[in-house]
């Protein structure tokens, strides 16, 4: 792990600039987007320029061998930024190697592809201010509601970090939009090797058995990027695999067609459940029949990535997310 340099502090804040709030804030870029290091700049100015607060410090997290050169200038507002790489290519180990560089009691953690909308952090922010008995508080993440099928695979892909289990209670905790109390992230790590899918459920399995209590705000809103079909076929051949890789964690005997049959049909009850509980706030009436044929295209390529279960290794290099 190495730290690329001392902190960038701006001491020329006054008293009319944002508010401080005791926030660390782990930026992870784990990939250089098409613009170089564009994706990471525009994150980390919608941060630094929100009237309703700034985080005190912010904390990027790249993999070993990445670089990104900063300044006060270039970043205004910041308190306190560091860059820190990483032996790990992988975005969950590099969220949790952030942690001795955080000094906050909250740790909001985030990923460069997701761009926040205004308030953001203040509304999260108040949400766990006000409630002490919740550990941590996610925001909505989005795809934007530019197109149909933006709206959709939003509801899809991330609306599920809104659903409560029958007793109404949050059973989920977002991995890259959510602000947590310090002691959680500490108790709570990722599995390394794992991929961000399976560390993320693993862990969210941990904190529910624990009953860790979890809250979700969905007027603080992050916009994920957004790379047409192709990216929604990696997106989803992640998520059969990572159904996969629980349901074996569970029964090592199954056959590899009917483990990837089970696999597909657990991530369809989920996108069931959140289409039930949040569907009617992520899409318009007009968008339902696409919905409805995207809720039976998706699973073309979950059954291809629950077929690969058996070679990680392979599955790992054939896509993006690490």
């Amino acid at each position: 792990m190495h730290d690329m340099g001392d902190d960038t502090r701006d001491d020329t804040r006054d008293d009319t600039g944002p508010p401080l709030l005791p926030i660390s804030l782990i930026v992870v870029s784990d990939y250089l987007s098409d613009d170089g290091d564009g994706e990471l700049r525009q994150s980390l100015a919608a941060y630094l320029h929100d009237k309703a607060g700034v985080p005190a410090e912010i904390i990027v997290m790249l993999p070993a061998g990445s670089s990104f050169s900063y300044s006060a200038t270039s970043l205004p507002g910041a308190a306190s930024v560091v860059v820190v790489t990483h032996d790990s290519d992988e975005s969950s180990q590099l969220k949790d190697a952030a942690l001795p560089f955080c000094h906050q009691p909250l740790i909001a953690v985030v990923e460069a592809d997701c761009l926040p909308r205004p308030r953001w952090m203040a509304t999260l922010y108040e949400a766990l201010d006000q409630n002490a008995a919740v550990e941590a508080v996610s925001g909505r993440t989005s795809y934007g509601d530019g197109s149909m099928m933006k709206r959709v695979m939003s509801l899809l892909d991330r609306g599920f970090i809104e659903c409560r289990d029958r007793h109404g209670k949050v059973i989920h905790v977002s991995s890259n939009g959510a602000i947590y109390r310090r002691a959680l992230l500490e108790r709570y790590r990722f599995q390394p090797g794992q991929g961000p899918f399976v560390s993320a459920h693993v862990r969210q399995d941990a904190m529910n058995e624990d009953g860790i209590e979890l809250a979700v705000d969905p007027r603080a809103v992050s916009i994920h990027a957004y790379e047409g079909l192709g990216f929604i076929w990696d997106v989803r051949r992640n998520k059969g695999f990572q159904f996969a890789v629980m349901k074996l964690r569970k029964r090592s005997d199954r056959s590899r067609l009917g483990l990837a049959v089970s696999a597909v049909m657990a991530s369809f009850r989920e996108n069931h459940r959140t289409i039930k509980a949040v569907g009617d706030q992520f899409c318009r009436p007009v968008d339902w029949p696409l919905l409805w044929l995207m809720m039976l295209a998706v699973r073309v390529p979950e059954f291809v990535g629950a077929l690969a279960v058996g070679d990680p290794a392979d599955f790992k290099a054939s896509t993006r997310y690490r």
